[in-house]
């Protein structure tokens, strides 16, 4: 299902989206069927490992051309049969060609397919748009890895905006063509295989924890292709889909186990659940995600089949007019992103705290039971609650909440701006007076909200004093009558002495407010 805004006229419409990317050529054809609905028609996927054919000048060569060439035919054949508008772009392969561009213009003469070669900043966000498309994470700070065979596109992303994208070139095709150079495999090459890998990833994973995200995403083949070997050698039961299926960090190390001990390409293909076409690639792949998983300890991987080509397909109806650029509620997250930025606050900590806030904000609703509005404006505060900073800190958040309350931010009524200035104005200090300005306009109700709102932001400041990303998911428990308990999850050898005693002078608003102690719990 993909997730679509609202239009104003609808016309069904087909569409062709063609991946050429450095191990396959994939294409999805849907029709739309309703704003919010497509239906698949086609879909087709062909080896071609363009990446493969680089050559030591770094030109693809005729070979390739010709593979290239007798897949797309096939392709544009059964779009132009559907009636299907087509849109195609290169990666890493053709990205890195000296002859790239000389390679799309022969396509294009051949074919009539014009290859767009996109830069790695637009594959990543590409391949984020496409899995915000089958995933519910939406409002969750998430990292998405996508291994392919030249590139591997990494994104940290939250409320469909980027947060952090980089393309690396760790693709599975290219590391087995640098450094897989035996058969059957030898220690010394998986040794320089793994050293390359990781000293490559660790600079680039520093940034991801610093961001720091909630939730791991996987879109890649490798990541499929290691489901389904976890799947074999367990003698699981295969789900009709792995869409959305998990992958644990204990199944990496079982897969590359069983990978390291086929040390032969023969003995790789015999693996059970393993796709042969894969067992000469999946050795260097599987240390790309084992190398991230291990670096950032993440505990488990869900597993996305939307990627590049969803996000080409909805890229595309964007582009060409077919959809209203967002709905109003994205109107009003640019505004608020685009205010921030004026200010030039600190992003990385601005979404530690509103991830932190809407946290605790859904964890508690059986307790407030406020509307979706109310955890609007709480986003909206705790992404801009640090404006004030750009005059001086002494005073910021009244200075923040001057700003904001005299601000025009498309999407927002007046009194909405009044409601969020006010979260902001109690993020630190005293709270709410009866008298206070603005504060005194309100009603009991929305008095009570306020409140509610300010108290979580306060804590949820206080989780990243430190302003280090070191606290990366925090839980909420009833414990029993009037008493609740918050963990907070860390990385090993961190030291978050300051945050714990910031959260301790904060949690009080949080108990006043919510009438209820609270007992917070360090978790590794």
């Amino acid at each position: 299902m993909l997730n679509l805004p609202l239009r104003n006229m609808f016309e069904k419409k087909r569409i062709a989206a063609i991946d050429v990317g450095s191990n396959s050529v994939h294409m999805l054809l849907v029709e739309m069927e309703s704003p919010e609905e497509y239906k698949v028609i086609d879909s087709e996927k062909e080896q071609v490992r363009l990446a493969a054919s680089l050559d030591s000048d770094g030109n693809l060569n005729n070979d390739a051309l010709n593979r290239l060439l007798s897949v797309l035919k096939k392709m544009k054949e059964i779009a132009d049969f559907h009636g299907a508008h087509i849109r195609a772009v290169g990666t890493s392969a053709l990205r890195e060609a000296k002859n790239g561009n000389d390679f799309v213009a022969k396509i294009y003469k051949k074919t009539g397919i014009d290859i767009e070669i996109i830069s790695g900043h637009e594959e990543a966000r590409l391949v984020y748009l496409g899995v915000q498309q089958g995933l519910p994470i939406q409002d969750k700070s998430t990292l998405i890895v996508d291994i392919g065979g030249g590139s591997t596109e990494i994104v940290v992303g939250q409320w469909g905006e980027e947060r952090f994208a980089t393309s690396l070139k760790l693709g599975s095709v290219r590391l087995t063509q640098g450094f897989i150079q035996s058969d059957p495999l030898s220690d010394e090459n998986l040794r320089s295989l793994e050293l390359y890998i990781n000293t490559r990833l660790e600079p680039v994973l520093s940034e991801v924890e610093r961001v720091g995200f909630d939730c791991a995403v996987g879109s890649s083949g490798t990541i499929k292709a290691v489901k389904s070997l976890v799947l074999g050698l367990t003698n699981a039961e295969t789900p009709p889909s792995l869409h959305g299926s998990v992958l644990t960090a204990k199944e990496i190390w079982i897969a590359k186990e069983a990978i390291l001990r086929s040390r032969s390409l023969k003995d790789r293909k015999q693996l059970p659940g393993l796709d042969s076409k894969r067992a000469d690639i999946i050795v260097a792949g599987i240390f790309v995600l084992s190398g991230i998983t291990k670096i950032l300890g993440v505990r488990e991987w869900m597993i996305s089949l939307t990627a590049i080509r969803e996000g080409i397909l909805y890229d595309t109806m964007l582009r060409d007019g077919f959809w209203l650029q967002g709905d109003t509620s994205d109107i009003r997250w640019r505004s608020v992103r685009s205010f921030g930025q004026k200010f030039h606050i600190d992003e990385a900590h601005a979404f530690h705290i509103t991830s932190f806030s809407v946290s605790l904000f859904d964890q508690l609703y059986e307790k407030h039971n406020l509307s979706n509005s109310w955890r609007e404006y709480l986003r909206s505060a705790a992404y801009l609650h640090e404006c004030g900073l750009f005059i001086g800190h002494t005073g910021h958040h009244k200075h923040t909440f001057y700003f904001i309350r005299n601000a025009t931010l498309p999407g927002f009524t007046t009194r909405e701006m009044q409601i969020i200035a006010t979260i902001v104005r109690y993020h630190r200090k005293r709270m709410p007076r009866e008298n206070d300005e603005v504060y005194c306009d309100f009603d009991k109700d929305m008095q009570k909200a306020v409140n509610i709102c300010a108290s979580i932001l306060r804590l949820s400041v206080s989780l990243d004093r430190g302003r280090q990303g070191k606290i990366h998911e925090i839980k909420l428990n009833d414990l029993f009558m009037e008493k609740m308990s918050l963990s907070l999850y860390m990385r090993a050898g961190q030291d978050i002495e300051l945050e714990m005693y910031e959260a301790a002078i904060e949690k009080k608003a949080f108990e006043n407010v919510f009438s209820s102690s609270l007992e917070i719990v360090l978790e590794h």
